[in-house]
């Protein structure tokens, strides 16, 4: 009777350390699996930057010293498009990682420079052709006492953009420690947030509909 316990101590026990190692390995399997995700996703979006970045360089070289007519960059479209793709993305991994990720926020970092520079090109297509493309800067933050507020805005902002054709929305995160961010935060006298920046010369701090904005639009 004695050995029959042993036994059965012994499988048990046997079973108890294969169980242990199969369960470590479909966690080293999952988490493995969930950081090559996150890792091709920085991978794209770094990539990313690093094409829009050469598109608008390009775009604006063009219209500065080949003179250029504005109108007729093929490519303007498709990078606008590439911008608002990456936002996307951006958004996707803050929901996955967390609005205070270090990974998230240098890429964010990142986007904003990129969106200066297609800003930039705006403004050069506009002096230089009759065109009409809208601009707003969407000052916004992330912190506990205003991420609601902010959010609120940002949806509005989504319907405004739906509904104008010509109109390019730039958002920042004012809780972004970043040179270039406390420039515009002075230069556009940015105060508080969730403020709105309507083609650089009318600002809504906390829109409460589309009309407060859209009364700005041309």
């Amino acid at each position: 009777m004695e050995k029959i316990i042993e036994k059965r101590g012994i499988q048990s026990k046997r079973r108890y350390a294969l169980a242990f190692l199969i369960g470590t390995l479909l966690f080293l399997l999952v988490f493995g699996f969930t950081y090559s995700l996150s890792y091709f996703e920085y991978q794209r979006i770094s990539n990313l930057n690093q094409e829009l970045s050469y598109g608008i360089f390009k775009d604006k070289l063009y219209l500065s010293l080949f003179n250029k007519d504005s109108c007729s960059i093929s490519s303007f479209e498709k990078i606008s498009e590439d911008l608002r793709f990456q936002g996307d993305l951006i958004n996707t991994l803050e929901r996955k990682f967390g609005k205070n990720d270090e990974e998230v926020l240098f890429k964010k970092q990142f986007y904003g420079l990129v969106e200066l520079e297609h800003f930039e090109l705006v403004n050069q297509i506009n002096q230089k052709c009759n065109s009409t493309l809208q601009t707003i800067l969407f000052f916004y933050s992330n912190n506990e006492d205003e991420i609601i507020s902010s959010e609120e805005v940002g949806r509005l902002l989504d319907v405004v953009s739906a509904q104008n054709e010509n109109l390019i929305i730039y958002s920042f995160d004012l809780n972004i420690k970043d040179d270039l961010i406390n420039e515009l935060k002075l230069k556009y006298r940015i105060e508080n947030s969730p403020t709105v920046l309507v083609n650089q010369k009318d600002k809504i701090f906390y829109p409460k509909n589309i009309v407060q904005i859209e009364q700005y639009l041309i």
